[in-house]
């Protein structure tokens, strides 16, 4: 009996896989702009409860809660983009201490009732530039070495301090389990691609991983360990010098279809010192531009009519708006709206051009505002 002849059926199977990847794609893609301007409405909506003057704290802490699960939710759209392959790592200004405090319910899901999660993160902010879905994957793939070491149970003690070394300031993240430690001849190895010491589920790539996205970021990974004692992982990261600070004095454009988002936007701006006049379209605002001078221009990419690049295209078009400063933002990933002609162009013409995806943490857009505008309105 001669055997089958497979010599179709594999490629006809490798063609229909790909074609369910590209389906997957092209899912993911389209839900990800609707989805992200609903966690972007959450997130700014709980932080601006969190930091209103006469809040309770138990509405503060439910605020709060409504943040981190928002973030948690921004983070699975980018990994899900990351699959479609539209969203690659963007180096971001985020509060590692912050951060970290986010991920906590997630850990402790993650560690399971046999091992207590200690947090030491301080009161320090601790500003560093790294892709924030990134950093979570640091810290998840530590936690799970870690939880991994202690099958009896213990102790992770996730610790967030500034240290200085060599005259620059570093983000110091330190997790510390109490587990079986590693031997001195394994130590060498636990950054090697595919090294694990456990056969049936390591994959090899966890500590890999975690090396490959720090130095990314100019950082660094050590390791302390001592057999039955524990493990110590210490991640460095520059701190970022770049302040967020300065009381902005001027008049800012805001177009944004979105009531809610527009809102909050809204309030945010003007907490920050900046004046706001606020349009729902493309054409509402070149009608409030043709009277007035504003200091920047703050707009969704996704407008009725026209888009926001156009938009910021046509004011710069006239001699007095030449330079206007612009912040362009989008549902959709970064990547995606880098690819529209009117963005590259706006981007290729000089720094006064900047991108923010949604959904967003306020303090983000106020980064970005200072980096286009500085102090000056």
């Amino acid at each position: 009996m001669n055997a089958p002849d497979r010599s179709h059926a594999e490629p006809d199977h490798a063609a229909a896989q790909a074609e369910r990847m590209e389906v997957v794609g092209r899912f993911a893609v389209g839900i990800a702009h609707d989805f992200n301007n609903l966690l972007a409405a959450m997130l700014a909506a709980s932080d601006t409860i969190a930091h209103r003057g006469g809040v309770d704290e138990a509405t503060r802490e439910d605020a709060l809660q409504i943040r981190s699960a928002a973030r948690r939710g921004a983070a699975l759209v980018r990994h899900m983009l990351g699959f479609a392959r539209e969203t690659p790592a963007v180096p971001q200004r985020l509060d590692a201490r912050e951060a970290a405090n986010d991920l906590v319910p997630l850990l402790r899901h993650l560690l399971g009732r046999g091992v207590r999660l200690d947090l030491d993160s301080g009161q320090e902010p601790l500003p560093v530039r790294i892709d924030p879905t990134a950093f979570d994957q640091v810290l998840l793939n530590l936690a799970a070495n870690a939880r991994d070491a202690m099958p009896e149970g213990g102790v992770l003690t996730l610790r967030c301090r500034a240290k200085q070394h060599g005259g620059a300031t570093f983000a110091s993240i330190e997790v510390q389990d109490t587990g079986s430690g590693i031997a001195p001849e394994v130590l060498p190895h636990i950054f090697d691609p595919f090294f694990t010491t456990r056969s049936e589920r390591g994959t090899g790539l966890g500590l890999a991983t975690v090396q490959e996205i720090v130095h990314a970021a100019g950082g660094s990974v050590t390791v302390e360990s001592t057999l039955g004692v524990g493990t110590c992982m210490r991640v460095a990261l520059r701190i970022d010098a770049g302040a967020v600070g300065g009381v902005a004095d001027g008049t800012v454009l805001l177009v944004e279809d979105e009531p809610v988002s527009r809102r909050l936007a809204e309030q945010a701006l003007s907490v920050w010192g900046w004046r706001v006049v606020s349009a729902e379209s493309a054409e509402a605002a070149l009608d409030l531009a043709a009277s007035r001078h504003f200091a920047a221009v703050v707009t969704d990419m996704e407008l009725p009519g026209r888009s926001g690049a156009a938009l910021v295209a046509e004011l710069r078009a006239r001699p007095s708006d030449a330079a206007l400063p612009a912040i362009i933002v989008s549902g959709h990933a970064e990547a995606t709206l880098r690819r529209d002609a009117t963005v590259q162009a706006l981007l290729a013409a000089g720094p006064t051009t900047l991108l923010l995806s949604k959904p967003y943490p306020l303090p983000e857009l106020r980064a970005r505002m200072t980096a286009i505008c500085g102090t000056r309105g």
